[in-house]
């Protein structure tokens, strides 16, 4: 096998003018760039077990052509490289949640190619949703608010009206009024505003969740899960607020223990950092 693949590179090379080095060279870039990829934006996210399996898949349908030539079984051995050939094109269909993704991240000038600052964080909002969670508590009305941070959340969500209105108690309370049209979906924050309100998260696939997370949670794990927003979800049997980040919840049966909890929560928003070089800030939405 060794033999064979020697003698098929020497012909490549042979073919296409390439020296060692150039060859080398060119495999290191390609490699790296894999391996950037995969650590950047596979790594640790829903996808990572498909990747894993599918170069798996890959390695191993290579190496059993590669005997298959061994032993002069050209067919086999096509048909293989052939399926093979299939497989990296159909991960384009596999992975178009992920590659959307990827392609609003980069299309995402805000975050890229101007220097616009970042709207800083309202010094009412903390105020503005104590005020409303005590009333969703006292009248146990559900509520799920999703804040955007880095990640735009359009790429993984659905429907949903859009508002671009001012954060105000009232409007918030309205919003999740019961029988209104949109207090069954989420609301979502951007910019120190509300971008739209009715809009549907994406429900988490953790099958080790509890029994107790209902639907407004799981949208909200699962919205974290995939984007690095902040979701606020007030749950409508209980009263209780949880406070949910890449997945974690925190759940507060107090409001006193809330209030503590969620200024240091939302100051996440806030980028005190922010990367000035392209791959700074690549990594940085890759990064959770």
């Amino acid at each position: 096998m060794i033999g064979t693949l020697k003698t098929e590179l020497q012909e490549l090379l042979g073919n296409t003018g390439l020296s060692w080095v150039s060859f080398l060279l060119q495999l290191f870039i390609i490699v790296f760039f894999l391996w950037f990829c995969y650590k950047s934006f596979v790594k640790n996210s829903p996808a990572e077990k498909t990747v894993k399996g599918m170069l798996f898949f890959l390695v191993f349908t290579w190496l059993i052509s590669e005997f298959f030539m061994l032993f002069h079984l050209r067919i086999l051995a096509g048909l293989l490289r052939n399926f093979i050939l299939l497989l990296i094109l159909s991960a384009v269909i596999i992975f178009q949640p992920e590659l959307r993704r990827l392609m609003s991240l980069l299309g995402n000038q805000v975050t890229f190619f101007t220097k616009a600052k970042r709207k800083q964080l309202s010094d009412s909002l903390v105020n503005i949703l104590i005020q409303s969670i005590a009333y969703w508590r006292k009248y146990r009305t559900g509520a799920l608010i999703a804040f955007e941070r880095m990640e735009p959340v359009n790429t993984v969500c659905t429907g949903g009206i859009s508002l671009d209105a001012k954060i105000s108690t009232e409007l918030l309370i309205n919003l999740f009024f019961v029988n209104t049209p949109l207090h069954d979906g989420a609301v979502v924050c951007s910019q120190n505003r509300i971008a739209k309100a009715g809009v549907i998260l994406p429900l988490s696939k953790d099958a080790t969740l509890s029994w107790k997370y209902g639907t407004r949670h799981r949208a909200a794990i699962g919205l974290s899960e995939t984007t690095d927003a902040l979701c606020l979800v007030v749950s409508e049997e209980t009263g209780d607020v949880s406070l949910i980040q890449d997945g974690k919840v925190q759940t507060f049966y107090e409001m006193n223990e809330l209030e503590k909890a969620l200024p240091e929560f939302l100051s996440s928003l806030i980028q005190k950092n922010p990367p000035k070089t392209f791959w700074q800030k690549l990594k940085s939405l890759s990064d959770k």
